[in-house]
């Protein structure tokens, strides 16, 4: 009886991410992602800010290799799951080809998107 609830519960659960609907995505020769002045600090500890203003463009279309390096606690993880769109930022945007990810259709943005 206990387990079948928890079944239930987790069928029913609504994700705070968008996961169906949503824009269409224009064709376009490159990809342009942008992160404009992130802000991001996970539910379950809503009082560490883990980014803080983080700010960049990457264009396809200059057809270079970008990483993100740093120390370890600095954000490279939580950046690259919110492109994958695990979480939102709690400030700022994240775009892909212009269009704010929050509003594309989730799976048309996957098909769009590889991350190694």
């Amino acid at each position: 009886m206990g387990a079948s609830d928890a079944i239930v519960n987790l069928m029913e659960h609504q994700p705070l991410v968008n996961s169906k609907g949503g824009s269409s995505l224009k064709e376009q020769a490159g990809v342009d992602l942008e992160l404009s002045d992130v802000e991001f600090s996970y539910p379950a500890r809503p009082d560490v800010n883990v980014l803080n203003g983080i700010s960049f463009r990457v264009d396809s279309r200059q057809k270079r290799v970008i990483a993100l390096c740093g120390k370890s606690g600095c954000g490279k993880s939580t950046i690259m799951s919110m492109l994958e769109r695990f979480y939102d930022p709690t400030h700022g945007t994240v775009k892909f080809n212009g269009v704010n990810i929050r509003d594309l259709d989730p799976k048309e943005y996957h098909r769009q998107l590889g991350i190694v």
